[in-house]
């Protein structure tokens, strides 16, 4: 095999964090450029919990996400913001439900989890090598 093509799987952690940062910068940005457009996604129950507008709901929902987001871009604390983002996702796929859309948000939640288990990479701010569970490489 190449030897770059052995080098590969090096990027992987990193377009992974990126990418998804990438949508959250996307959804968050519209959500406080347009927040009215985004207003028929908030649950009722949202409204009475809070006891917020919905116009006020999706700007933080908004704020929240491109705050998030630029966190990952910067590799800054990647595992629990990465883990606050998947729990946000898992309450938005319960509010929407199995549709195309709650599917498509499953596959963002499953990326979030996955950069959670893996934490920093090689260009996040705290950067160490993971460090694989006892017993799970063969021995040399």
């Amino acid at each position: 095999m190449n030897k770059n093509m052995k080098q590969l799987p090096f990027f992987a952690p990193i377009v992974l964090r990126l990418g998804l940062s990438g949508v959250f910068v996307w959804f968050g940005a519209s959500q406080i450029l347009d927040p009215g457009a985004w207003i028929s996604y908030i649950p009722t129950i949202a409204v009475h919990v809070t006891g917020l507008s919905s116009l006020t709901l999706v700007t933080c929902n908004g704020i929240f996400e491109v705050l998030m987001a630029l966190l990952l871009v910067f590799g800054i604390w990647v595992r629990p913001v990465a883990a606050l983002l998947f729990l946000h996702m898992c309450g938005i796929v319960a509010s929407v439900g199995l549709d195309s859309i709650g599917v498509r948000d499953i596959a963002i939640a499953t990326g979030l989890l996955s950069v959670t288990l893996y934490g920093n990479d090689i260009i996040s701010w705290h950067y160490a090598p993971p460090v694989p569970p006892e017993g799970l490489l063969p021995k040399k």
